[in-house]
């Protein structure tokens, strides 16, 4: 960038060279008869515009170099940023962004949550687009909550499967659908509590 700056510098004091003597880089140097112009500097015109060809040719590699270097700074972001979602995908097992989980401590008789089938011990992985990467403490979920009332929201929960039987089973995923509401005759638009574990 530097290079590229004194270039353009370069050029703009050829450029006023060029204009203290009246031309540019096409005006012919010749009068009318074919010989050269004595009202002009001919020597300080062609050095001059020479100089600003051979720059102007400089400009463009050095342009092409910054380009190259800016799809390969892009794409080594890119690349980072894939090789670091796929290693915390890995690390989770999911899409989440942490290990940490939000688990339902209880959930309210005639709720939208117990209509939505949510139980007590259910882990939550999403709920919607809120994960524990970014729930801000879960505040973000309540203002999602507050602004999705009346509609479907997916929230993708892990349910301790071995809880009703002495063998050692993994948990079960599944996806369930929560609509937000009032006046189901409690506090609140799911009828659940939820905290961080």
């Amino acid at each position: 960038m530097a290079r590229k700056d004194a270039i353009e510098a370069e050029v703009a004091e050829l450029e006023q060279v060029l204009k203290g003597q009246g031309v540019g880089m096409t005006e012919p140097l010749v009068d009318n008869f074919g010989f050269p112009r004595a009202d002009v500097d001919l020597v300080a015109i062609r050095t001059a515009r020479a100089r600003i060809i051979a720059l102007r040719n400089d400009h463009k590699a050095i342009m092409l170099q910054i380009e190259q270097a800016l799809h390969a700074i892009h794409a080594e972001a890119q690349e980072k940023k894939r090789v670091e979602s796929q290693r915390l995908s890995e690390n989770t097992g999911s899409g989440l962004i942490t290990s940490e989980q939000d688990q339902v401590n209880a959930v309210a008789p005639d709720s939208p949550a117990k209509d939505a089938g949510l139980q007590k011990g259910d882990k939550i992985l999403n709920f919607g687009t809120i994960h524990a990467g970014n729930h801000e403490k879960l505040q973000a979920l309540n203002t999602l909550v507050g602004q999705s009332e009346g509609k479907i929201i997916d929230v993708t929960i892990e349910r301790d499967s071995s809880s009703s039987s002495e063998e050692l089973l993994p948990p079960t995923r599944m996806v369930l659908q929560f609509t937000p509401r009032r006046g189901w005759g409690g506090r609140g638009l799911l009828g659940c509590h939820i905290s961080p574990i």
